[in-house]
């Protein structure tokens, strides 16, 4: 009985537009209430401190402001002119080059919004001023951000490693295969539109102009390189990357391209601090929230209810997958990561499932559910960015979306997919 309240008062909250750090805070207090009829304060401290009190959670602000830096330092679009350069004289195009970079800064960033907002500006503007119709430009930006916080760094597989109590060196690594599949897909739909529509392409380039583009490009290019590399060879963790990556971009921004001033600093500072903070709350809340719910008894009264008509790891991924693609409809990614993950946890491991599996299958889903209405984020910015309303922009997205399902069922039933790397590199 005081599991269903709880949902219900949950649900009321998230529905009646109460912040998520909010209505996870209060739901737990009142389920500690319901359940030994008092609140301990002292214990509320604790449990909330504990869920931010993580090494591995100096990610998050320091990936957000490697992402901030490269946008207004410069780098993106000299990333964007060697995608282009690269990929460019292919059918389609800028819509190749779009999620070229996507990959690319994908190795930077690690969030999705980053992605749609900052290189999506000047990946819209190029494929409109080329002649691309805007509902394409929008949609393939918008779709090929997703690729973000799947290759990493990954913000969400921080969130995922940290609730989760799994490696995120090993969600890092099993994250490269899935998202080189994710852009290999996108790109064949580019193709059939671009055969289609007959899109425009660039001219192939000569040799002296690739290697101007090699020459300008480097030096961004050997960001996701060292992340990905330093993880890889054991020589730094996650969270020692994400300090490297914010060092290079600094150096890049303020000393190399010289694009970046203090006023500007200042302004990138605030908006990471903003942004670190928000999720820091929920974070902590988070923590609370599944504490309450561990000592309710609640995840065990699910996990029984769901193993005792649920044998097989397959159908059970089949639900998880079709409960998070609804999930992702309605939640903000780093939410819905903290507060299903205490009641997905003893599920997962009841039925055999690998976690660094399922970390990369979980945040797949919930960045199909960043496309879509009423809450997809990235469906926002790129609406804003692009100028296109959300209703169009949410048909055009639509063969994007079902490229990105099949994919998604691959990666679910095809787990060496995620897991080669991590079990070739001994991370799991």
């Amino acid at each position: 009985m005081n599991g269903i309240l709880f949902l219900v008062v949950m649900i009321a909250l998230l529905l009646a537009g109460v912040p998520v750090a909010f209505g996870l805070g209060i739901s737990a207090l009142l389920l500690m209430l319901l359940k030994s009829g008092s609140i301990q304060f002292n214990t509320v401290a604790q449990m909330s401190v504990a869920g931010i009190n993580s090494f591995t959670m100096l990610c998050v602000p320091l990936f957000l402001l490697a992402g901030k830096l490269m946008n207004t330092g410069g780098i993106t679009k000299r990333l964007f002119d060697f995608a282009k350069t690269v990929v460019g004289f292919l059918p389609g195009g800028l819509g190749h080059v779009n999620i070229v970079s996507s990959v690319i800064f994908a190795g930077m960033s690690g969030t999705a919004v980053a992605d749609a907002g900052g290189l999506g500006a000047i990946e819209i503007q190029a494929m409109k001023d080329a002649g691309f119709d805007d509902e394409f430009a929008c949609a393939v930006t918008c779709a090929s951000s997703t690729i973000g916080p799947i290759i990493p760094p990954s913000l969400p597989l921080v969130v995922y490693g940290t609730m989760a109590a799994c490696s995120v060196g090993a969600l890092f690594i099993a994250g490269i295969l899935p998202g080189i599949l994710m852009a290999l897909t996108m790109m064949l739909v580019v193709t059939l539109y671009a055969v289609k529509k007959n899109y425009p392409r660039e001219a192939v380039p000569t040799w002296k102009s690739l290697v101007q583009s090699i020459k300008e490009g480097i030096l961004p290019l050997m960001t996701p390189a060292i992340i990905i590399g330093g993880i890889y060879s054991g020589f730094f963790t996650a969270t020692e990357a994400a300090v490297i990556a914010v060092i290079y971009s600094f150096i890049l921004s303020f000393f190399v391209y010289k694009e970046m001033t203090w006023p500007m600093l200042v302004g990138v500072l605030r908006e990471t601090v903003k942004d670190s903070a928000t999720i820091g709350i929920i974070l902590a809340t988070s923590s609370l929230y599944g504490n309450a719910l561990i000592r309710a008894q609640i995840p065990q009264q699910l996990l029984k209810l769901l193993t005792s008509s649920i044998s097989s790891p397959m159908v059970m991924f089949l639900v998880l997958n079709l409960f998070l693609l609804i999930v992702g409809c309605f939640m903000e990614t780093t939410s819905a990561i903290t507060i299903l993950m205490p009641l997905l946890n003893p599920i997962i491991a009841a039925m055999g499932i690998d976690p660094v599996h399922f970390g990369i299958v979980m945040v797949f889903n919930l960045m199909i559910g960043v496309l879509t209405p009423p809450f997809g984020m990235c469906l926002f910015v790129t609406s804003r960015v692009g100028g296109v309303s959300v209703v169009k922009l949410s048909k055009a997205l639509a063969p994007w979306i079902a490229a990105l399902l099949v994919t998604l069922l691959l990666i679910t039933y095809f787990p060496q997919i995620a897991l080669f790397l991590p079990r070739l590199t001994g991370l799991i």
